[in-house]
C-alpha cells in the first residue's frame, strides 16, 4: 500500500500485510524537514525541554552548528515510515532507536528501512523493520529497529 497524503482517513482500509512486505523489502521513503519554532513546540509537547533544543550558545560550544532536533521526534519518523508502509491499523507493539548523530532543523531528512522479519500470531501479523533517519549528506543520524502488527481478520 502506498500513501500518499498525511491524514489516516485518506488511507485504504487494509486487512493483511500485503505479500510484497516480506523479509527484504523496502518501506515507503519519507522526506521529513522541520523549522526551529516547529522543533520547540514538539520540545514543549512531549515536556523535554532540554536546553540543546533551543540554546544556540550551548550547542556551539558543543561543536555543533546551532540547536538539535529532539531524538524522540527521530524516533518519531522512524515510527511513521513502518506504519504509513503497513497502513492505519496498524498497532507499534516495539521500538528501539538510536541516534547516532545530531540533527538540525530546516535540513531535509530521508526515512527509510526495510522489512527483517514477518511472524504470523495468529490474529495478528507482526513486521519488524529497521529504519535509518539521514540528512542530505547521507549522514545516518538514527537508527531504528520498530515492530509493528496488522490484524489478519477485516
Amino acid at each position: 500500500m502506498k500513501a500518499t497524503s498525511r491524514f489516516a482517513s485518506d488511507y485504504s482500509i487494509q486487512s493483511e500485510v500485503p505479500a510484497e512486505y516480506q523479509p527484504g523489502a523496502p518501506l515507503d521513503v519519507l522526506e521529513r524537514s522541520v523549522n526551529r519554532v516547529q522543533s520547540t513546540l514538539y520540545s514543549a509537547a512531549i515536556r523535554f525541554a532540554h536546553q540543546v533544543h533551543f540554546d544556540d550558545e550551548l550547542c556551539k560550544a558543543q561543536g555543533w552548528n546551532g540547536v538539535i532536533l529532539p531524538g524522540f521526534l527521530l524516533g518519531n519518523w522512524c515510527l511513521e515510515a513502518v506504519t504509513r508502509t503497513l497502513g492505519p491499523r496498524s498497532v507499534v507493539r516495539s521500538v528501539s532507536f538510536r541516534l547516532t548523530s545530531v540533527a538540525y532543523p530546516d535540513t531535509l531528512h530521508r526515512i527509510s528501512g526495510e522489512v527483517v522479519k514477518v511472524e504470523d500470531e495468529g490474529e495478528w501479523t507482526v513486521v519488524t523493520c529497521t529504519v535509518t533517519v539521514k540528512d542530505l549528506s547521507d549522514n545516518v543520524v538514527t537508527k531504528a529497529t520498530v515492530a509493528a502488527a496488522v490484524p489478519n481478520t477485516a
